[in-house]
């Protein structure tokens, strides 16, 4: 359906000459990302109200977003998975915001994700791979990303605690992920290197 939607907007853009027809895939892909992001937005205002966490699920969104965005991770290979997993993700994040970690588990959490993301990042999606010079600034902005963020799950400890609920579970999720999506690409790669 978003795929349809991409292509239907793309061909009348170029039929009316404001995009060059050679560019489509770029729109067609661009366009699935941003109505792809809509409809990830909606389902967490949705879920947040839900839950009666709106403004958690909205930093839950807007730290998910950024920083995954830079350090890449597991991709379900079809849409609906990846909704029904993104789903997941987010109620399993709301439901953890009603428990307050001992401290100790809040630092270990951090620790363990930003070594990961140290280690790991970026970790490429193979239909979309990165130059050397994408994968430095990647690299860079993810480790920006995580250490502000653990930094505010650390201030919001003391005084909103639902709030540094949201970002510690949050990095424990993207650590995961991450660590999903090396496996996969190593899989990928031994099944190849099998095959021949």
């Amino acid at each position: 359906m978003i795929h349809n939607l991409s292509e239907i907007i793309t061909n009348f853009l170029a039929s009316k000459k404001v995009i060059n027809e050679n560019e489509s895939d770029i729109y067609i892909y661009g366009y699935e990302t941003f109505f792809s992001g809509v409809i990830d937005l909606i389902i967490t205002l949705i879920l947040g109200i839900l839950f009666r966490r709106l403004i958690t699920a909205i930093v839950f969104f807007v730290m998910f977003v950024s920083v995954r965005m830079y350090t890449g991770g597991y991709h379900a290979d079809s849409y609906l998975k990846c909704k029904m997993i993104f789903i997941g993700i987010i109620i399993s994040v709301l439901g953890v915001t009603y428990i307050k970690f001992p401290l100790y588990i809040v630092f270990l959490i951090i620790a363990l994700f930003l070594i990961t993301v140290y280690r790991l990042c970026p970790i490429e999606n193979p239909n979309k791979p990165l130059s050397k010079q994408q994968k430095r600034k990647y690299r860079k902005i993810g480790l920006l990303y995580s250490i502000i963020w653990s930094i505010a799950a650390i201030i919001t400890y003391f005084n909103t605690t639902h709030i540094s609920m949201t970002i510690v579970s949050s990095e424990f999720i993207i650590s995961l992920l991450m660590f999903v999506g090396i496996v996969r690409k190593e899989g990928k790669g031994n099944e190849k290197e099998c095959d021949s």
